[in-house]
């Protein structure tokens, strides 16, 4: 609602009407009525005040950002927490981790406006002051309901800037704020244009445990970290993490007989031509879905906590590029491992980098005994967790800062300081129970094993191998490594040239070059 001048504030404008003699004022009356000007002020920031309908400030201004939550206009009844009837709530099927937060979703567009539908793409037709809300509740007491504390409450709003005057070309820019909620839960205070770093004291064990102080990030401006502040429909990131056909395609939280999606355009939520039935529309599926495939559920994971990133519209610190986890609003088919041959740009968060000889009797190490030789840490290895990056990426917390600000080797690199434990246990059992990647998918293929490596691998042409990666030292050993662990003694020909014993069983090999190792397959 806008404010009219005279009441804005709180603070009275002049009487206009019948026009009074000037009086000079003594400077001791300037001095007070200054003063009394600024303490009005300061009682204008510092109390909440009471708005009739959600204030869509500008947000591109810091100085009208609202101090408290409850002046934002957002709640009907800030005391018992309902929402203004513009606030429509949302779910999403596969939830980003926040540290076991519990989460509420709302979305808000001014009077007669809604927000464009596409069923195969990822990032809708946003209007001007589109407001996506999301709340963070957590159980102080691990299992305990009643122990739960609203603790964070999240803006992003949109603003369509003119990038060209002469065209009136615009495109999204999205603004985030960050409100941390009081213990008696009457209000949240914006936390302002810096992160705050916070703790509560938390029971995860039961009240009769010790207490542990559970760490949280309130953001400011890492919010475009993740969602990034400028967005063409074609360039980087989704900016809406959440808010697509394969989040949304499932039940009504008000109706579980309707679709959440006919309820978002039965509101005027969304417009635009629908599919006529939902079921042939993507669908992530959350990890605790046991009616779904541990396939499906994996997938959804990592594409909701991976692909936002790592996908077709990656961030841009270049995460699409070095490293795509392809599974995103149309890659639905089972039957299809976009990511899994992928090698990585490197291997943080790896315990061991190196190839190691595990024998078919070592359960721990080589749980299904496929072979003798653990390969070179990938994206996904099918049979072997601990060679696989995006779960050793997931397990990795707390480790050193890169020159972005993130965590180096955990994944997601910010708003978590714990590892989502029963997703560690789906991923774990999805990889365990790929198939084994047939050797013929890996002819031809040149992928770099080991951090030293700076130049290309060697060349297997027949029964020769040619040596070039640069700045291989004279005199450097030179073998190659069966799946069964068998040591294959090269014969030197001179120069940088390796013959292969004619014996030698056709099939993938790793080619030790001194410390270093390359996967190639002799056929």
């Amino acid at each position: 609602m806008r404010h009219t001048p005279a009441r804005r504030n709180n603070r009275l404008t002049p009487d206009h009407g019948a026009a009074r003699p000037r009086q000079s004022a003594s400077p001791g009356c300037l001095i007070l009525c200054a003063f009394l000007c600024a303490l009005a002020y300061a009682h204008s920031r510092a109390e909440p005040q009471a708005i009739s309908g959600f204030r869509y400030w500008d947000v591109a201004e810091t100085a009208q950002t609202p101090m408290f939550l409850s002046a934002t206009g957002l709640y009907a009844d800030i005391k018992t927490g309902k929402m203004i009837a513009d606030a429509h709530p949302f779910e999403v099927n596969s939830p980003l981790w926040s540290d076991g937060a519990h989460k509420q979703r709302w979305v808000l567009l001014k009077p007669g406006r809604s927000i464009a539908f596409a069923e195969k793409d990822d990032y809708w037709g946003y209007p001007d002051s589109t407001v996506f809300v999301k709340q963070f509740a957590i159980d102080t007491v691990a299992g305990d309901t009643a122990s739960r504390r609203l603790w964070e409450t999240r803006l992003l709003i949109n603003k369509r800037e003119v990038i060209d005057s002469a065209t009136m070309a615009r495109m999204d820019r999205w603004y985030g704020f960050s409100y941390k909620w009081n213990a008696a839960r009457t209000d949240a205070k914006w936390v302002g244009k810096y992160d705050l770093d916070d703790t509560i004291r938390t029971y995860p064990q039961g009240k009769s445990k010790p207490a542990v102080l559970k760490k949280w990030t309130f953001p400011a401006d890492e919010c475009g970290r993740c969602h990034l502040s400028e967005q063409l429909d074609t360039v980087h990131s989704r900016s809406v993490l959440g808010f697509f056909t394969a989040q949304l395609n499932r039940p009504a939280a008000s109706n579980p007989n309707l679709n959440q999606l006919d309820d978002l355009f039965a509101k005027g939520v969304l417009k635009g031509a629908k599919p006529p039935n939902w079921n042939r529309s993507p669908r992530w599926r959350p990890i605790e879905d046991s009616t779904a495939t541990i396939n499906v559920r994996a997938r959804s994971y990592i594409a909701a906590n991976c692909s936002g990133c790592h996908g077709r519209r990656g961030n841009a610190n270049f995460a699409a590029e070095q490293c795509s986890l392809l599974y995103d609003y149309q890659a639905m088919d089972d039957s299809l491992f976009e990511f899994r041959h992928h090698g990585t740009a490197d291997f943080f968060g790896m315990s061991d980098s190196l190839p190691r000889f595990y024998p078919v009797s070592d359960k721990g190490n080589n749980p299904r005994g496929l072979d003798n030789l653990e390969i070179w840490p990938e994206l996904v290895v099918p049979g072997y967790p601990q060679k696989s990056a995006v779960l050793a990426r997931q397990r990795a917390r707390n480790t050193a800062p890169d020159q972005y600000g993130g965590i180096r080797d955990q994944m997601p690199p910010y708003g978590s300081y714990e590892v989502n434990e029963p997703a560690i246990a789906l991923l774990t059992k999805w990889i365990l129970e790929m198939p084994r990647i047939p050797p013929q998918d890996w002819q031809g293929t040149a992928l770099m094993a080991g951090r030293a490596h700076t130049g290309a691998g060697p060349l297997l042409k027949g029964d020769r191998i040619l040596v070039v990666p640069e700045g291989t030292p004279a005199g450097t050993g030179i073998s190659m490594i069966g799946i069964d662990g068998r040591v294959i003694l090269l014969r030197p020909l001179g120069g940088d040239v390796y013959a292969v014993p004619e014996n030698a069983p056709r099939g993938i090999y790793i080619v030790r070059i001194g410390n270093r190792g390359f996967k190639r397959a002799l056929p």
